[in-house]
């Protein structure tokens, strides 16, 4: 592909295609084609609705690479997922791997590296070829609700570190890589997805805490940047970084140097629904410096029926633009320029045509969980062990507490196809191998520990687990109200006999500081449930160390 030539060659349309990243829900393919097909979209958001199974991906995928190839210039798409281990897609046939969170945890890249490679190749089996990962976020704000576990950590050095062996590791996939939120999601409370939120850091905290770990993955040749809608007081006072020519003009390309494809986050979350049109948005994102401008499945106002007309009128909106002169040619053809760019760059990837015998040997298979099971053996942390229970004699008799109430788990399975895509709580995959290893073993829900029978429900047991979780969720919170009820009831009664595991992160510690035993694993995924298990068990050694600070502990976050 000579992308000078094409580019040249490029009717006005042809290069505004190229210039969205689109999406469409479930199996809409109707909708699909006018996209690819009529209106040249050159990019497409995958989600694990789209993609909820090895043989749906592999038929997707190459449906979608039709509709590119029945275009005059039959230029391949980027289809482009959120798999990023707190989120994920082919859910739960793929190895999403224990997360970020638990990954920083291990303290060591090779391990970040290794699930890197594994997304890579799974992603490439079935016909995806990008990844909107890694997170370079550094998470210092505890009561951050949309990045969490879905960053590496808090602290700069360790993030730079992961980040750059996460980049390296999709490449040696064979994918596409972006690192988000730039220029740093890490010190948020209010999540994205439901409003513009504000950094008021100095610059130069920016520079040392924020930006860090995003030098280093541009230094790893990451091939795209993902902009946040959030704004930056230091560098900008009035524009979220999506739509400020100063941070994605001055700093990311000036400053730190980054020549490649500059995306947007979802131009549907509400950060940009409630402030602007979505005409306005887009003309000001491309003029400010995106380059590929995403509008992911999450639309709020949900109607699927009007989510093509939504999309087409705002190509349309973008074109009238170029053609008053406010969005200038120029711009246009910058932007074009490195989209094709990437394509050529990694022209063999995308041109490359899946098989199913190929996805089903590949995605899941016994070596990749293998590499996502070390990788969360080496993240787990006994934080506390007061009374000395670890590890855990086979024969002992356990109550074995699921602190979340199970209506709290229906919301999993409701943020389609965009967040975990475990619609399996993680604490069954717990009891699953806990079955495995103990063998005296009482079961009790959340409702079995109301207060007026806790009492009676735990009688003279030899030990109390109690188990809690949290998940990463697109514009809600998953519901944690019984977990605390529950633990804090519990530490009255029978410290001594109790054991807490976090399958999610620790910043619950915040609100129960004196825990006499709690274990963590960072993670809600099976193999951190696994692993959690086998640490339990004496069957593998803690060696996790928190990636984060817990407020109101003697807890700090470990660096590299």
């Amino acid at each position: 592909m000579n992308f000078e030539q094409l580019l040249n060659d490029m009717t006005l349309d042809e290069k505004l295609g190229q210039m969205f990243l689109l999406a469409f829900e479930k199996h809409r393919l109707d909708e699909a084609r006018v996209l690819f097909e009529e209106y040249f979209v050159g990019s497409s958001y995958i989600s694990n609705d789209n993609v909820p199974t090895i043989n749906k991906a592999v038929e997707l995928t190459t449906q979608l690479q039709n509709f590119a190839a029945r275009t005059r210039l039959k230029i391949p798409l980027i289809l482009g997922v959120d798999q990023e281990g707190a989120w994920g897609v082919i859910v739960p046939e793929s190895c999403t791997g224990p997360g970020n969170m638990a990954l920083g945890a291990t303290h060591n890249p090779d391990d970040a590296y290794a699930v890197y490679q594994v997304y890579g190749n799974e992603l490439r089996a079935v016909g995806l070829n990008a990844i909107f990962a890694p997170s370079a976020d550094c998470n210092s704000n505890p009561h951050n609700s949309i990045i969490g576990m879905r960053a590496f950590g808090e602290k700069p050095r360790l993030v730079a570190a992961m980040t750059e062996a996460a980049v390296r590791g999709a490449h040696a996939g064979g994918i596409i890589t972006t690192i988000k939120h730039f220029p740093g999601h890490g010190d948020t409370r209010l999540d994205s997805h439901r409003g513009i939120p504000r950094v008021e850091r100095t610059r130069a905290e920016l520079d040392a805490i924020d930006l860090y770990p995003f030098t280093s993955g541009i230094k790893a040749d990451s091939d795209m940047v993902m902009t946040s809608h959030i704004i930056f007081s230091a560098i900008d006072q009035d524009n979220p970084a999506t739509l400020s020519s100063i941070i994605l003009g001055d700093v990311l390309r000036g400053e730190m140097g980054f020549d490649g494809v500059i995306i947007s986050d979802s131009m549907n979350m509400q950060a940009i629904l409630k402030n602007y049109t979505s005409s306005e948005a887009a003309i000001r994102a491309f003029n400010a410096g995106v380059d590929l401008l995403m509008l992911a499945e999450e639309h709020y106002s949900h109607n699927a029926a009007a989510y093509l007309e939504q999309q087409t009128s705002l190509i349309r909106a973008v074109k009238a633009a170029v053609e008053s002169g406010r969005l200038p040619l120029e711009r246009v053809n910058d932007a074009v320029r490195r989209v094709l760019r990437l394509k050529q760059k990694f022209a063999d990837v995308l041109r490359e045509q899946p098989s199913i015998e190929r996805a089903v040997t590949n995605v899941g298979s016994d070596a990749n969980r293998q590499v996502e099971l070390e990788a969360s053996r080496h993240a787990v942390e006994v934080f506390s062990d007061k009374f000395h229970h670890l590890p855990i004699a086979p024969a002992r008799s356990i109550i074995l507490i699921n602190t979340t109430a199970r209506t709290s788990y229906e919301i999993l399975g409701a943020t389609r196809g965009i967040g975990p895509n475990q619609t399996t709580p993680a604490f069954d995959y717990f009891l699953e191998a806990m079955r495995g290893k103990f063998s005296q073993l009482d079961v009790r829900s959340a409702d079995d520990m109301r207060q007026s029978t806790i009492k009676s429900a735990i009688g003279s047991v030899e030990l109390i687990i109690a188990v809690t979780e949290n998940y990463p969720l697109p514009g809600v919170d998953f519901d944690q109200t019984s977990q605390l009820e529950i633990i804090k009831q519990l530490v009255a009664i029978v410290p001594d006999r109790l054991i807490v595991v976090a399958l999610r992160d620790p910043y619950e510690l915040a609100d129960l500081p004196e825990l006499p035993a709690y274990v963590c694993a960072f993670s809600f995924r099976p193999c951190a449930a696994q692993a959690a298990v086998e640490v339990l068990g004496g069957q593998v050694q803690p060696t996790g160390k928190s990636p984060v600070s817990i407020p109101n502990t003697h807890f700090v976050a470990n660096e590299m």
